[in-house]
């Protein structure tokens, strides 16, 4: 879930570490490039950033946290677990949990299991996390068997589709059937499209408005699913909401990793960015009452820097290993219970 395709420009290896006012000075740069002359905005803003930090001088303090955040997108699916580049089905730790490199929390905010005794529909939505994005087998797949053997039979609906944003939640759930049976646990991936359409403003510090319009989506989102009887009467409804995670463990050299985006990009640390929004799909999540389930966290550490990789190769979605690893967050969320 990170974004593809960012800043095309004689940047690259530039490392942008410590700016604090200089995001001022990349602001006033990107308005500037945004103008009428049909110049490539990335490009002058990876030029902007550049001369900027090289006036600035010392590069080497804390990056400004404030309103920043860089992510991407999501994929997901089952198949072979061959040793194929994308599969990430190496040898080595495969257990999930929130750490940075030093040791630190990295968790951007989860909720709780649930723990429901019961279930008779799963039903997943979002983007290509899952919706056919990365290595098979897709969590979605799994996690509905896992939970079959767990609940006993249950009703399956996956409305994902790939490429959306958090705009589409709403259509997706007002395409779901009007009668489900009861209780209901509904699986979404969504954010990551956000900040990559974003990600200029993400960068400069100007994506408030952005975040604010995704958690008005995953909010209407929610309302829907959860209006009384939107599954018939007395069905109850509980939502899962993962977040956006990062396949370079904050430090952001997506263009030196040969991933599917970034080329030409200068390393950021992106641990802010992710913070800022992951921590607006929380608050919005937590307050209609349902489950944040912090991917971020529980990925992190498992970027293409921590082998085995638990992304594909396209630093964007789960790799093999990854989607194993998803399905097993969700259903400990799901169930209260660990999968062996």
């Amino acid at each position: 879930m990170v974004s593809e395709g960012v800043g095309r420009g004689a940047a690259r290896g530039v490392t942008m570490r410590g700016f604090g006012s200089v995001w001022c000075g990349i602001a006033l740069a990107i308005a500037g490039c945004a103008g009428d002359d049909g110049g490539d905005p990335f490009a002058a803003m990876t030029s902007a950033v550049v001369t900027t930090t090289t006036a600035a001088g010392d590069s080497s303090g804390a990056a400004d946290g404030g309103n920043t955040d860089a992510g991407g997108s999501s994929g997901a699916g089952p198949g072979s677990s061959s040793a194929d580049p994308d599969s990430g089905a190496a040898d080595g730790d495969t257990s999930g949990g929130a750490h940075d490199s030093d040791g630190g929390d990295s968790s951007t905010g989860g909720s709780a299991p649930v723990a429901l005794t019961s279930l008779g529909s799963l039903v997943v939505l979002g983007d290509s996390i899952s919706d056919g994005g990365g290595g098979s087998p897709f969590y979605y797949q799994l996690l509905r068997d896992d939970l079959e053997a767990f609940y006993g039979p249950i009703t399956y609906v996956n409305n994902a589709d790939s490429g959306s944003e958090t705009d589409a939640l709403l259509g997706q759930v007002n395409d779901l059937p009007n009668a489900l049976p009861s209780p209901v646990a509904v699986v979404i991936t969504s954010g990551g499209n956000d900040m990559k359409a974003n990600i200029v403003a993400v960068i400069a510090g100007l994506d408030g408005p952005a975040r604010a319009a995704m958690q008005a989506n995953i909010a209407a989102a929610h309302q829907a699913l959860l209006a009384p009887g939107r599954f018939g009467p007395g069905v109850e409804v509980h939502v899962f909401e993962g977040n956006v995670y990062d396949a370079s463990d904050g430090v952001g050299d997506f263009g030196a990793n040969d991933c599917a985006f970034g080329d030409g990009y200068p390393t950021i640390a992106t641990d802010p960015f992710f913070q800022a929004w992951n921590d607006a799909i929380a608050e919005t999540v937590t307050a209609s009452g349902q489950v944040a389930v912090d991917m971020h966290g529980w990925f992190y550490g498992h970027g293409y820097h921590n082998p085995p990789n638990w992304y594909a190769s396209d630093c964007t979605h789960p790799s093999t290993l990854g989607h194993d690893q998803l399905r097993r967050l969700f259903y400990e969320q799901i169930t209260g219970e660990s999968l062996p």
